[in-house]
């Protein structure tokens, strides 16, 4: 049996796998109703599984790849609360006639999570990205 610690651990896995598929559906399961998102420099705050998801479509659909991975997890649990922060690195590639451009990131999340039916589910995502490299004009800019 997976312990709270790598249940929660996965959960990010989840959501990274399932951002890097494009798959909608996966990323919307991995929050709680009412949850949270804040990717500082790209929207402003989200708020539901459907406007987080609707942003996470607009921002990958027309790349060709991207690959987040994330890691240097500090995991706080409390019952069924928890709190995670964690490093990323995300690559993001997109083809077009010209050639293909890149753009790297890396950043700090801070998650909020709770369990909901025995499974974790987000609460809170902030984002703050730290450095970049590349056309970061590839994704979008809050208003």
């Amino acid at each position: 049996m997976k312990s709270e610690r790598d249940q929660i651990q996965e959960l990010m896995a989840c959501y990274a796998n399932a951002i890097d598929a494009k798959d909608y559906d996966a990323i919307s399961d991995c929050f709680a109703i009412g949850a949270r998102a804040e990717y500082a420099g790209f929207t402003e705050p989200l708020e539901g599984p459907e406007a987080i998801t609707a942003h996470v479509r607009r921002a990958v659909e027309p790349l060709a790849a991207t690959q987040h991975m994330f890691g240097n997890f500090i995991i706080d649990i409390d019952a069924d609360q928890a709190r995670l922060t964690c490093d990323i690195i995300a690559q993001h590639v997109r083809q077009e006639s010209g050639g293909t451009e890149n753009f790297l990131a890396g950043g700090k999340y801070r998650v909020e999570a709770r369990k909901q039916g025995g499974h974790w589910r987000f609460t809170l995502v902030s984002a703050r990205t730290v450095w970049t490299d590349g056309n970061r004009n590839m994704l979008p800019r809050s208003g």
